[in-house]
């Protein structure tokens, strides 16, 4: 049974006419929550980027199997994405995010103990599995607890900018602070890390309810603010889905895109450190740092995508091509730069480029999700997880396909690999009409 809501007018003592309750601001701690559960679920993936050089300089594993091991995460984060979901609509986020952080933080941790390729495997499709249920439970705690007036900016601020943030200061506190600062060893530093999302679980466990109605510090007037504008359900309205060929090509183009553009995200989360390491001999510290940079570029230009998305829709007043000009416009600047930072040998100039090269690339991320309500209307949910079920077989693939191109034609050859994926991107996204309902 729901907990009472908390009403100010209806307290003891108030016999003069009851004046309206202000609404209290529990939906901002709950906002706070799930930003952080969005930063703390990447910190503890891109971990394993800023680990590998060093299981590369032990021996551990060669990059023909890091390759491998990369991609492997995609398998089981694809595959328990409709199961995740589907746990957080049965059982609640207020019990499946805990358990799933604190699992993700055990396996996050457990690479300090392994030294084996097979023990390595099994851990990186743990990883997958177990963080599957995050961020469809995310999306859940947005649609009960934010209003709908302010829903997307606010969605998009958990799920771009705090993820994207949370995997650039994965380098930063493993590689900077606790290895190059505190002269921790690689292993110490990723079990102390991993404690912090045990950490986190138990705070969201105390301070987290399913629904505003369920929490005893959300008073009435808070819950009807959160609450207005939401539709209702109607289930005598059964959704009416178009699989003409037109609507299936344009769902296939956009498949495409959302393949091809994880091929990018896998070098700059699991190949720069060991760039970094390889190839320029930057310290634990520096690579911290300067491996960063192109993932926080990453988060600025995810933020500056979606306020531009929204802005060039107004100024041309078509949505179809505002959509095309920003997510394949911006990854053929993002082509150019990462080609043009290899005229350059100097390592800092470089992630400097690169941070320019991710700003630009990651402005099509707000562009993706709209593009994901567009098409899907009332069933973007299962839209979402079909083109992200797409989207982790391409993390999968680009493991050892990347892993082969670094073999055989080093990190120039991989620099060019992935200026290529961002023209075969943009050739998607051209072909992507936004317009073209899947759902009525």
């Amino acid at each position: 049974m729901a907990a009472p809501l908390h009403d100010a007018s209806t307290a003891p003592g108030n016999n003069l006419v009851a004046q309206p309750s202000r609404p209290t601001n529990v939906r901002w701690v709950i906002f706070g929550l799930a930003a952080l559960a969005s930063y703390i679920n990447y910190v503890h993936r891109y971990s394993w980027g800023v680990i590998k050089p060093y299981l590369l300089e032990d021996g551990v594993v060669n990059e023909q199997q890091v390759g491998w091991l990369d991609g492997l995460i995609g398998i089981t984060y694809g595959l328990g994405q409709f199961p995740g979901g589907l746990a957080g609509d049965l059982l609640g986020p207020h019990l499946v995010i805990p358990c799933s952080a604190i699992l993700w933080s055990i396996v996050a941790a457990a690479p300090a103990v392994v030294t084996a390729f097979s023990g390595l495997a099994i851990i990186r499709l743990a990883m997958g599995l177990v963080q599957a249920p995050c961020y469809p439970c995310l999306g859940k705690i947005t649609q009960s607890w934010i209003p709908r007036a302010t829903r997307t900016s606010q969605q998009g601020f958990i799920s771009s900018f705090a993820g994207r943030a949370g995997g650039a200061c994965s380098s930063l506190i493993i590689g900077s602070l606790l290895m190059g600062w505190l002269g921790m060893t690689w292993q110490t530093a990723l079990v102390t890390t991993a404690i912090s999302g045990v950490v986190f679980a138990v705070a969201f466990i105390f301070l987290f309810r399913n629904t505003p109605r369920q929490h005893p510090k959300v008073n009435e007037a808070e819950a009807a603010f959160i609450e207005q504008g939401e539709p209702l359900a109607t289930a005598d309205r059964p959704l009416r889905w178009n699989w003409s060929i037109a609507n299936n090509l344009n769902l296939l183009a956009f498949f495409g895109a959302s393949f091809a553009s994880t091929f990018a995200d896998n070098l700059f989360v699991f190949w720069m450190p060991t760039f970094l390491v390889q190839e320029k001999n930057f310290s634990p510290a520096e690579m911290g740092l300067f491996a960063s940079l192109p993932l926080f570029g990453g988060a600025l230009g995810g933020l500056c995508g979606g306020f531009l998305n929204d802005w060039l829709i107004k100024v041309i007043g078509n949505r179809r091509w505002s959509r095309r000009l920003i997510a394949g416009g911006c990854k053929v600047i993002a082509a150019g730069l990462i080609c043009g930072s290899l005229l350059f040998e100097d390592g800092k100039t470089i992630m400097g480029i690169l941070f320019l090269c991710k700003f630009f690339s990651d402005m099509s991320q707000p562009t993706w999700w709209g593009t994901v309500t567009d098409i899907g209307g009332p069933a973007a949910g299962r839209v979402f997880g079909m083109v992200n079920t797409v989207g982790a077989a391409g993390l999968f693939a680009a493991g050892p396909i990347m892993g082969w191109v670094k073999t055989e034609y080093d990190f120039g050859g991989l620099f060019f690999f992935v200026a290529g994926v961002y023209l075969v991107t943009t050739a998607c996204w051209l072909m992507v009409d936004c317009e073209k309902r899947l759902v009525t």
